[in-house]
Parts: structure tokens; sequence; C-alpha cells
């Protein structure tokens, strides 16, 4: 999606300030913990990285999109602005990066699909065809960010609270097109295309969307076929753990309806209860994408108890394509680490999903990209011990993070014994 850079900037510049007055005020509220108290003339100042110096070489610059400089770290997510032949885009966070870059390679192949002779004659075949009264299919998703915590900030944060019932509509997702469509089978075509790109069909990208529209009426109606050269720079639509035939096929041939029947029967047979189940699945913070991709990844966490627990949250908290991310990272990350430390069940520390290990070891699987000693971190810190002390065990702490460690925050966590491995999805990172 195309914005104003500058101006979305300085609004979240403005609500960051808000958000730890806010968060400054209920710490105020209740007595800190010691570790907090501490560590607090040692906590670091968030970063704004350079992405010269992060980023791949085919993520800084590409034939169609240059990286712009500068990289804030806000919310956990580090804050990218693409520049590219199709405008200005921003990506909350490293896994939105890659698709952002993916969908702009893209759009420049469907550009040049739409001005060949091929697609001027199937949209003239498409303009007599039928069923051309039903064309209802310009559809463009509702981009609205709000300016609130994001990601993990909200998962982590205590000050989540108020915005816990936010993202409860059951509309169907902007981009999954109206009843109308997927009757007349514009939807199904429309996959397709997509998936012959390597792009999400759901994507919340309106340029994007825009033009994906475009190719699949011409394919669907006036009979368009077409080839595309290359497949995305940063793998799949979508990261999600050991199971990506399986997603890539459903997402090609399924129905938002079918993805919609297949993940409630997964999440009933996991053990999610039915009141959670129907909240996540009704949650329009979702595309049928990434609940798919979600449902998937906790499916993989084969014999592991609570999973309940994550569907509730997921549900309960997520109000945007961020928080989304998260889930479905952090579900990835819990699924690879099972393969070499199986876990046993999951628990809560509020909002947030931790793994107990077999082993009575505690998992805190991070969908973090850059991770800094910051209050939130020392509160979060305390949080984690208390869990470990109400064990009655001498367990330890395994924290398994997607993006980078600080070295302030690495040496914290390893003075109070935690073990931490950072950059286990570095995506578009060097």
């Amino acid at each position: 999606m195309t914005v104003d850079v500058d101006q979305r900037r300085g609004t979240r510049i403005l609500f960051l300030a808000m958000a730890l007055s806010v968060s400054l005020s209920c710490l105020a509220q209740t007595p800190e913990p010691f570790e907090v108290r501490r560590a607090e003339a040692a906590f670091e100042e968030l970063p704004v990285l350079n992405a010269s110096e992060i980023l791949r070489p085919e993520i800084l610059a590409g034939p169609h999109h240059k990286m712009r400089e500068p990289v804030p770290t806000y919310f956990g997510a580090n804050q990218f602005t693409i520049d590219s032949e199709f405008g200005a885009f921003e990506a909350d966070g490293n896994e939105m990066l890659v698709r952002r870059i993916n969908e702009i390679n893209a759009i420049a192949q469907l550009k040049d699909v739409s001005r060949t002779d091929q697609y001027k004659n199937a949209l003239v075949a498409a303009a007599k065809s039928p069923i051309a009264a039903a064309k209802n299919i310009v559809t463009d998703p509702v981009n609205t960010v709000a300016n609130v915590p994001k990601g993990i900030m909200k998962f982590m944060s205590r000050a989540g609270e108020s915005v816990k019932n936010i993202g409860k509509k059951s509309e169907p997702h902007a981009a999954e097109g109206s009843k109308m469509q997927q009757m007349i089978g514009f939807s199904d075509a429309k996959r397709k295309v997509a998936a012959k790109l390597g792009v999400d069909p759901y994507s919340t990208n309106s340029v994007l969307q825009r033009e994906l529209e475009g190719i699949a009426w011409a394919s669907f109606a006036g009979g368009l076929t077409f080839q595309v050269a290359t497949m995305p720079i940063g793998g799949p639509a979508l990261t999600v753990t050991g199971v990506t035939s399986t997603f890539d096929e459903m997402l090609k041939e399924k129905s938002p309806t079918d993805l919609k029947i297949v993940n409630r029967k997964t999440l009933l047979a996991l053990g999610a209860n039915g009141k959670e189940t129907e909240r996540f699945l009704n949650n329009n913070a979702f595309s049928p994408s990434e609940q798919t991709a979600f449902v998937l990844n906790l499916r993989s966490l084969n014999g592991v108890a609570n999973r309940g627990a994550f569907v509730r949250t997921a549900g309960e908290t997520s109000s945007d394509e961020s928080d989304a991310i998260f889930c479905v990272q952090t579900a990835a990350l819990m699924s690879k680490i099972h393969k070499d430390k199986p876990l046993a069940r999951l628990a809560m520390i509020g909002d947030f999903p931790i793994g107990i290990a077999k082993d009575g070891t505690v998992v805190v699987a991070l969908q973090w990209d850059y991770a800094a000693w910051t209050s939130g971190a020392a509160g979060f810190t305390s949080d984690v011990q208390k869990i470990v002390a109400q064990s009655g065990k001498r367990g330890s702490v395994f924290v398994a993070l997607s993006g980078q460690v600080s070295l302030g925050l690495r040496q914290e966590l390893e003075t109070r014994g935690f073990t931490v491995q950072d950059r286990l999805a570095p995506g578009p990172l060097r």
C-alpha cells in the first residue's frame, strides 16, 4: 500500500511517546520487580539501524525497488520504507519486508502482462462474456493502520488490555472477494494468478490487489494465459516451518470458506474450545492465508498441551496484520524448536505464549526483529523468572529470537542464566 511516509512516521513517533507515558504510569501503580529497578540505569535506547548494514544485497535494492537507509526499531519490529516505481511502501518488520518486495516484483510482472496484446484481446473477450454483468471486482482492501502497539509489544505489554477487543468483526476479509466473485469463480482464478507469482492472494497491499484483479479477470473471463519468469526472492509468501508444501497447495486450491472449515476442524481437534475457535476464525486481523499458516504451525506442535491458550490470545488480542504475523511467526519458531527440544505444553504470561519443554526448560520463542534491554524486556524477564520459580524446579530458560539480540540484552539474560539464540529466522538480514 502506498503511504505518506513522513506523516505516518511522525504519527507513530507521537504515539510511541504517548504509549511510553501510559506504560510508565501503569508501572508506577504496581511495585516494580527488584530486577527492573536494579537494571534501570543500564536500559538501552532503541537504535535507528542502517538498511545498508543489516540487509542482504538483493533486499537492499532490486530492479524495481530501493530501501531507504534509516530503519527505526519501534515496537520490536524493524520499520522499513521501500521506494519503488509504483510508490512508497512501509513494512512493519522483517517478515513483512520480504512480502512487500516480493509483491513489488509481482506488480512489475503483472503490469508487463497488462501491456501485451494478449491481455488487451482478453479484455475484449471478457467484455462479451455472459458473466460480464457480474464483474464486481474492485474491492480495495481496508488498510487502516491503527497507531497502537503491534506484534510482540502488544502481546508482551501489560498496557495492551485496552485494545483487547479490537478486531473481532465477522465481515469477510477485504481481499477475499465478495460472495458473487467467489460464486462466478473469479476468486479461484485470482488465487491461481497469485500462486504463479508466489505472493499471498489475500495481501493487504492494495496496489498488488488491483493488479491481481485486473489480470485475474482477463484470465477468468477472457481466457488470458501468461507465464512468469521468477519466483519470490525471499521464499514462499508466508513462512510456515516444515509445512510449506501443504500450505502452498491449500492456499492455491481451497476457497476462503473451505480453508475456514479445515481450520475449524483442526483447531477443535488440537484442543481449542468452540468459543475461542470461532473468535479466532472471525478475527479479520488474520487473512485466510495467515489464519491457515497459524493453524498449520500449531498442528505441527504434535502432542503439546494447551495449544488452545495461544488460539484464545490470538483471537482476542490481534487487531492488524502485524499482530497476525507475530502469531504466525511465533508459532513457527515454536514448531522449529519442538523438533529438537520437544515441548510438553504451552503456558501464558499475560497474553504471551511460552513453551514448557519435556525436560522442564522454559522456552521463550520471540518473533522480534531487534531485541534490546529495555524496561519492557526487564519486566518480561522478571515474569519468566517467576514462572520458573513457581514450577518448584531449578529449570533452565531458553530464549529463541527470530532476529537480532543486542549485546546489552544478551548480557543481561545470560547473567540470569538464560540460554540465548538469535537469528532463528533471519529473513532479509545479512
